[in-house]
């Protein structure tokens, strides 16, 4: 990866819960193999997970950034690998909205959000968009995680000066993925990617093949995870 390149996966693990369609004698030690087997597999530079039941999936590649903190729903985590550790990135922390992680020698920072759910929100989301930004102390800024934006909310992105290309496909995609069963049975691009300043996102992919254990197909989240990289 050149050094202008950083990949990055963003991820919603639903609290480590079962999907409907699982095997009964799936639990949180299964969630959390699965979790590393494809970190292990994709390798990102950066991993972005929100909805952590106070449990961070472990990959000997990477470290944790030293915060934890709570959105509305779990837990925040972000992992870097050991190679961009050597800089000892800072982590600044957005009450119940966001985890900043800034590395200075890059003029960057990678904001990991869970934004406001519910449709009556978007308000509440664009306010939680501006103090992420205002927060950033680097010109460069990626934006990535679970927005819970709707797609006619795209005109507040380009407001707060937010390049936003839309992802490839949904990342909610209640029809193909019923891991609650009948309900959620919608699709949308609630995890998705923003960046400000000198920095675009170059390309994007959606993580949403199903596992199939014992014969049953199921995903381990009700959201797909989202793999882009970034260049600049």
């Amino acid at each position: 990866m050149p050094d202008n390149e950083l990949t990055i996966l963003s991820w919603n693990l639903a609290m480590f819960e079962r999907s409907a369609d699982a095997p009964t004698y799936w639990g949180q030690s299964d969630v959390e193999a699965s979790v590393r087997e494809t970190m292990l597999a994709v390798k990102p530079d950066i991993v972005a997970y929100q909805e952590l039941p106070g449990l961070v999936p472990f990959v000997e590649t990477h470290d944790m950034v030293r915060a934890n903190p709570r959105s509305h729903s779990g837990n925040l985590a972000t992992l870097v690998a050991h190679s961009l550790m050597t800089s000892k990135p800072e982590a600044v922390t957005v009450t119940r909205t966001g985890l900043l992680t800034v590395f200075a020698d890059r003029d960057l920072t990678v904001a990991n959000v869970h934004l406001a759910p519910g449709r009556g929100s978007a308000e509440q989301r664009r306010e939680q968009l501006r103090v992420v930004m205002e927060a950033s102390p680097t010109d460069r800024v990626v934006v990535i995680g679970d927005t819970n934006t709707r797609v006619d909310e795209e005109d507040t992105f380009s407001e707060l000066g937010l390049d936003a290309p839309r992802p490839p496909g949904p990342t909610w995609d209640g029809h193909r993925n019923r891991f609650r069963g009948p309900s959620g049975a919608f699709r949308a691009y609630f995890t998705r990617a923003l960046t400000a300043g000198p920095v675009s996102i170059v390309d994007q992919r959606i993580l949403d093949d199903p596992l199939d254990v014992d014969g049953q197909r199921f995903h381990l989240s009700d959201h797909f995870a989202l793999l882009i990289t970034v260049a600049w």
